[in-house]
């Protein structure tokens, strides 16, 4: 028995994954998501992150014909998408009390607010884990849903990836990486977007994961060394061959962690960047990587995020896309 990942369903402000590969933006993208959203559903004050989110879900259920039941599992991978209702909710309970601030805020400030609207809306019943971080969340989804299908607890394990890029998100992110510049911050490019996808056993022509980990090894230079040197080494046995193996990185801290990845092996050029999309980076570039270079060959992406943490997911082909015309 192998275990497949596929295919995928692709939602993002900027598009669909041609658009992301072609370096278009689309700024009607999102423009018709509420009725495209099953009825009825819990959604109404959600914001469109967590709607592009169980919005794949339900497409991507609809076109494989796969019917919610106590035999599949919700796993969603994500950075702390709440932060802008948090910021709200605190502001408002500040400004008027908090016996006046919206809870509308507060229900949607917590950490697995997605997993609780897709569950909700797509009658899961079973269970659903979410996982935070940077590049390490999504990867960690897909080893959570292999393992329950592996041991049987699930017959199809479904999951959920988000980018998401708020006011409190991206202040955050450039105050960690350029702490000294308050003012006249570069302007970076962000994709925000989510990803649904299957984990299953043998599905007919969706690829099979040939390797999947996550090492957390301590911080500085010599942990990154050692987490990418881990991981390279386990997966190098099992990717097939000419396997195109991508890298992932934090874009502010690309220079840096190229560096240490390249020390250790060689990765495929990628090409123009996506922009910051947080857990979604490393799929987008497998989907985009087909796109931009098609052929049979496996995909893998090696990612190195937080301080000491990579992460590398490996595929024994290229990811499947939903075909658009099941896709609403």
């Amino acid at each position: 028995m192998s275990l497949t990942l596929g295919p995928f369903h692709f939602i993002s402000a900027a598009g669909g994954i041609a658009d992301v590969a072609a370096g278009r933006e689309r700024t009607d993208a999102l423009a018709k998501i509420d009725e495209r959203l099953p009825q009825p559903n819990s959604l109404r004050r959600a914001g469109d992150d967590t709607k592009s989110a169980v919005l794949a879900a339900t497409e991507l259920l609809r076109a494989e014909k796969i019917a919610v039941s106590d035999r599949v599992g919700l796993y969603v991978g994500q950075q702390q998408i709440a932060l802008d209702y948090c910021s709200r909710f605190i502001q408002a309970s500040y400004r008027e009390g908090p016996r006046m601030a919206s809870p509308m805020f507060f229900s949607e400030s917590v950490a697995n607010n997605v997993a609780t609207h897709a569950s909700l809306t797509l009658g899961i019943k079973t269970l659903a884990q979410t996982f935070i971080g940077t590049r390490a969340a999504g990867i960690q989804a897909v080893i959570a849903a292999s393992e329950d299908v592996e041991s049987g607890l699930v017959d199809i394990g479904l999951v959920l990836v988000l980018g998401v890029s708020t006011a409190v998100s991206r202040d955050a992110y450039q105050a960690v990486f350029q702490p000294l510049r308050r003012q006249n911050r570069p302007d970076l490019k962000f994709l925000r977007g989510a990803v649904a996808m299957l984990v299953r056993r043998d599905a007919p022509g969706q690829p099979r994961i040939t390797y999947t980990g996550v090492r957390v090894l301590g911080f500085g230079p010599r942990a990154q060394l050692n987490a990418v040197g881990h991981l390279w080494t386990e997966a190098d046995v099992r990717m097939t061959d000419g396997t195109r193996v991508l890298d992932s990185t934090l874009v502010m801290a690309r220079a840096r962690s190229l560096g240490v990845i390249r020390r250790i092996g060689p990765t495929t050029p990628f090409g123009e960047d996506p922009g910051e999309c947080y857990a979604l980076d490393p799929f987008v570039r497998i989907l985009v990587d087909g796109v931009r270079h098609p052929g049979g060959e496996g995909r893998a992406v090696i990612c190195l995020g937080e301080e000491g943490t990579a992460s590398m997911i490996a595929l024994d082909g290229p990811g499947r896309l939903v075909p658009e015309a099941v896709q609403s």
